[in-house]
């Protein structure tokens, strides 16, 4: 397959093989408004070809990640399980020292806030092949674990809960799966009647199954020290609701308040 403009990048099946001189060039002249592979500023391709992470878009409007590796370079990197449904990939990183402010290294970071996708290629002799879209399950503080296919925390969790996020001076954040807020989600779902604070559905009256999500007010990615998560910086929200905040939240850049109103008007 031949890839035209950055577009096609979300065409691909998993399967697919792309010369690298087609990828290298999609790379290079998408930021090049006379090249056939201009396809607007909002679709430019950032950092250059020689380099494994690439991303359409600037945050927080980036639009996907692209992940060129050959497994083995690194220590961590390769599928950690026989199904390749798992992957490791390992931070950009200078003199072995990981910067987790690298652009590079943000936008895989900040994929489980905005939920863009995260394009796999793998080294085939002249070629590249693509493994399909993954998102970010676990972050660790040399490598990410990238999951198939999940667009979510919430689908890659038994119970659903929104993923915690670390921060520290130098720690950026560990285990998303593992280290998640339990108990305080636990206290708020304990303490609070189950009804969407936006729709006020309740879902085991309409479905009749006790159910619903914890939402971070304030994603915790903006923190810039430890924090401390208390109960009132969660919203309880249906699944509907809590997907359409983080929508609202990605493209329009809107605090969790505004999200609210607008959408409890729109009810």
């Amino acid at each position: 397959m031949e890839l035209r403009k950055p577009q096609d990048l979300f065409s691909l099946s998993s399967g697919d093989t792309i010369t690298k001189r087609n990828l290298f060039d999609l790379i290079q002249f998408s930021k090049v408004e006379s090249s056939p592979y201009w396809a607007g500023s909002e679709f430019v391709i950032g950092n250059t070809p020689q380099q494994g992470i690439n991303w359409i878009g600037n945050l927080p409007a980036v639009k996907a990640v692209t992940i060129k590796t050959r497994p083995g370079s690194y220590k961590e990197d390769g599928w950690s399980d026989d199904k390749k449904t798992i992957y490791h990939y390992s931070f950009k990183a200078r003199n072995s020292k990981v910067s987790y402010k690298e652009k590079a290294n943000e936008v895989l970071i900040k994929q489980p806030q905005h939920l863009y996708p995260v394009f796999l290629f793998t080294e085939s002799k002249e070629s590249w092949y693509f493994e399909g879209a993954f998102s970010v399950s676990e972050i660790e503080d040399t490598y990410v674990v990238l999951h198939r296919g999940a667009s979510s925390i919430a689908e890659l969790t038994s119970d659903q809960d929104e993923a915690q996020y670390q921060e520290g001076e130098r720690r950026y954040v560990t285990h998303l799966m593992a280290e998640r807020s339990k108990d305080v989600v636990s206290a708020i779902k304990n303490t609070s009647v189950w009804l969407c604070e936006i729709c006020k559905i309740d879902f085991n009256e309409r479905y009749g199954v006790h159910y619903i999500e914890a939402h971070h007010k304030v994603p915790i990615s903006t923190y810039s020290s430890k924090h401390s998560i208390k109960p009132q910086d969660l919203a309880l929200l249906c699944p509907n609701c809590h997907k359409a905040v983080h929508v609202y939240m990605k493209r329009n850049s809107l605090e969790y308040d505004e999200i609210k109103d607008m959408l409890a008007e729109k009810g």
